[in-house]
């Protein structure tokens, strides 16, 4: 791996703006990228994991009681904004616009997000459930060109979305489907580049490249997925538009962005992240309870879906591919742990920490116990990446002596 690095991915694709940037806690200095401060001041040696592990159990969907994992050192993500009375980043919650909602309504707001990627080839997550279905949808309405990439899972309890990606690519001449298997959770965790801070999703760092790739092949330029779908079209809606929920900012996760599509010339985002998207749906279901199931977006925006997703009801299960790809990775997982621990000295890698995780029933779900394990090893990753980025240390002849001692 080489040691220099593009920071062009560290900046918003179409604007320049930085999708993340950290803040100096002691002096409120703003910067656009700490790679100086990970490479000369090594601050990543004495980084809180701790904290990182409660993030992650916290949850992504509200960033901001999240816990410094940097001494000094807070990132801000695209669309935080920093709060000095609290001294840290906050996710302010959108305030949708006011006004009746109506199909033409939300077909405007829809063809106006269409129309900013006018003259770029676009193309779709497609996960085969109605979030991303929705989208495909929406552009064959507006009869938009547009390709088709998704993860393919070879599994029964992903027959529906198995039918309904074959109904979709069936009606698209640009689709790459990639088998699930061949780029499970945690595949290839020695390939994650450096990045700035840990991040739970470098544990699917060979998902989104293999995307990425597959955009590449067929000249795809932006790629939207559904993420948010789930807010949007699931979470109880309130009348008044100031105590909503929603924050679109966290539809888009920076890391797969900046890690991997920009590199790969590909803007990547949500597509119920954009603003006017969120107005319109949100004054559709003014007032609405909890739907999580999404009935009224199955019968409201029929017209849109494929059959399978208007009449049936289902609920995709996650459990076995993470399980899957865990235990097929263990070996890899524990050795990048063994180095995280060699390379830091911190008692967090110690192998008995580890182990008494992995001591519990894995092949029983377990939302906490997963995220514990995730955040794990996305911490080791993100030691194991920055230690190949400063001097690759499989060179230096680890030993238990050398614990806390490796400089590069």
């Amino acid at each position: 791996m080489s040691s220099s690095l593009d920071l062009s991915y560290c900046h918003n694709f179409a604007t320049g703006i930085p999708w993340t940037r950290y803040r100096h806690l002691s002096s409120g200095r703003t910067v656009d990228s700490i790679w100086h401060e990970l490479k000369e001041e090594g601050i990543w040696r004495s980084a809180d994991f701790e904290a990182h592990e409660a993030n992650t159990l916290a949850g992504a969907g509200d960033r901001s009681d999240w816990l410094p994992i940097l001494a000094d050192w807070f990132p801000i993500a695209n669309g935080q904004i920093w709060c000095s009375q609290r001294n840290r980043p906050v996710d302010p919650t959108h305030i949708p616009s006011e006004g009746p909602g109506s199909m033409d309504d939300f077909l405007q707001a829809v063809r106006t997000c269409f129309d900013s990627f006018r003259g770029r080839k676009i193309g779709v997550q497609l996960s085969g459930g109605v979030d991303s279905s929705l989208i495909i949808g929406l552009l064959r309405h507006f009869e938009i060109p547009h390709g088709l990439v998704g993860l393919r899972p070879d599994r029964y309890e992903f027959r529906t979305e198995q039918r309904v990606q074959d109904r979709l690519a069936a009606r698209n001449s640009d689709v790459e489907l990639i088998p699930v298997d061949s780029c499970l959770p945690c595949s290839r965790l020695e390939d994650v580049p450096p990045h700035q801070i840990p991040d739970l999703l470098s544990l699917n760092y060979s998902q989104d490249q293999a995307m990425a790739y597959a955009c590449k092949r067929l000249g795809i330029e932006v790629l939207l997925s559904g993420g948010g779908g789930d807010n949007l079209l699931g979470q109880a809606v309130p009348n008044d538009p100031r105590v909503c929920r929603w924050r679109p900012q966290t539809f888009t996760d920076p890391f797969p962005v900046e890690i991997v599509y920009r590199p790969q010339g590909i803007e990547f985002q949500s597509f119920y992240g954009d603003s006017g998207v969120v107005d319109a749906i949100w004054r559709l279901r003014r007032g609405q309870s909890d739907d999580y199931r999404k009935l009224w977006a199955r019968q409201f925006l029929r017209q849109f879906l494929p059959q399978e997703l208007v009449d049936y009801q289902y609920c995709a299960d996650f459990w076995g591919i993470s399980i899957d790809g865990i235990l097929k990775a263990l070996n890899e997982i524990r050795q990048i742990h063994q180095k995280a621990f060699l390379i830091t000295g911190n008692s967090y890698f110690a192998e008995t920490n580890f182990d008494s995780l992995l001591a519990h029933d894995l092949c029983r779900p377990c939302k906490d116990l997963y995220q514990r394990i995730e955040a794990r090893i996305s911490s080791a990753v993100w030691i194991y990446s920055l230690a190949q980025w400063l001097g690759e240390p499989e060179k230096h002849n680890l030993s238990e002596g050398t614990v806390g001692k490796i400089t590069f």
